[in-house]
């Protein structure tokens, strides 16, 4: 028996809209993604459940997609008690000069984002929020992570875990 290995990539990641049609101004417009696909359906296949959906894709230049669920008669919750900064999607941008670049280009479309954020000196960030609250960190990565990341990265999860358990 063959056992597999790891995922390949991320094919897309799914989140709930409660307007597609601001979600497709965003994504195409402000994101600059490609417009893929809208699958409409009244029944969800994996499920079976008799609930009217429109699906919406929006690629990005690697291949993956980020897309959306629009549900007949789904109330948006008025609040989460999740912090807004946990979750959210990374992207990935080329270089210094291109996360300025998208820096000045979402202040001329009105986007709101946080100024350039340094991650310990492996990543840069500019965060931003979608019409549907998702939070978006558009990123570049200054180095790989090597062997010491993953080592001294097990040795910090076990300390965490020694520190929850008292």
């Amino acid at each position: 028996m063959t056992i597999p290995s790891a995922p390949i990539s991320l094919n897309h990641i799914a989140y709930p809209t409660w307007d597609s049609q601001a979600t497709y101004d965003f994504y195409t417009r402000v994101m600059r993604c490609e417009f893929l696909a809208a699958i409409q359906l009244d029944r969800v296949p994996s499920v079976g459940e008799p609930t009217p959906f429109l699906h919406t894709f929006y690629g990005m230049t690697s291949g993956e997609a980020i897309a959306f669920f629009e549900v007949e008669g789904l109330e948006r919750p008025e609040s989460d008690p999740i912090p807004s900064w946990i979750r959210h999607i990374a992207v990935n941008v080329g270089t210094r000069e291109d996360l300025l670049a998208w820096q000045r280009h979402l202040n001329e479309m009105g986007v709101e984002t946080t100024g350039l954020v340094d991650h310990d000196g492996t990543w840069e960030s500019l965060y931003l929020f979608d019409p549907n609250g998702v939070r978006i960190e558009l990123t570049m990565q200054s180095r790989d992570l090597d062997d010491q990341d993953a080592a001294e990265g097990l040795k910090t999860l076990e300390a965490w875990n020694a520190r929850r358990r008292g």
